[in-house]
């Protein structure tokens, strides 16, 4: 396995990023909340960054699908964790999600079942998401979450589009081994 230098330092430098680290809980209220909650937990930026890489070898009308397909998810999802309060399993789901990601990744970027079972995943994403938001504060949070995921789908298609596929595919699952071990 040759994983490049910058592939590394990528890895590293998230890995180690506190803003990353800063994964807040159930006090996040609105707009800006929302927006920067992506950013803020380790596991939803791989995940998006890693379905947006999965997307990039994709013509243009099936990547515009599976990105959709993810946001709806995402929203999906996050509705259903508002809706349930139920949290049984959704972080190993969660870190499922990303050695999902992973495979698709090594093994080839246009995977289709990679793909679909990614964008399957991200409903336990936006589910984790629903849980941790107060009810009152979700028509403002929603927004800017799925703003932000849109930024980061589009992040994930340039290092897709960038980078090797294995090196990619390799930080997402060095990523959920360390949130395995650490979170």
């Amino acid at each position: 396995m040759k994983i490049t230098h910058k592939a590394a330092a990528a890895t590293l430098l998230t890995l180690a990023s506190p803003l990353a680290l800063a994964h807040t809980g159930s006090d996040m209220a609105g707009f800006a909340a929302g927006f920067l909650h992506p950013l803020t937990g380790l596991d939803h930026l791989a995940m998006l960054l890693g379905v947006g890489a999965l997307g990039a070898s994709q013509a243009l009308r099936a990547r515009a699908g599976i990105y959709g397909a993810a946001l709806i998810a995402l929203f999906g999802g996050a509705l259903l964790g508002l809706a349930t309060g139920w949290a049984y399993g959704i972080e190993l789901m969660i870190g499922l999600s990303l050695f999902v990601v992973a495979a698709g990744l090594w093994f080839g970027r246009g995977k289709v079942l990679a793909l679909m079972a990614s964008v399957v995943l991200v409903l336990f994403h936006g589910w984790a998401h629903g849980l941790e938001v107060a009810p009152a504060q979700m028509a403002l949070f929603l927004p800017g979450m799925l703003l932000m995921a849109c930024g980061l789908l589009g992040a994930g298609y340039g290092l897709g589009r960038f980078m090797a596929p294995k090196a990619l595919g390799a930080s997402s699952a060095l990523t959920a081994i360390a949130l395995a071990l650490f979170a």
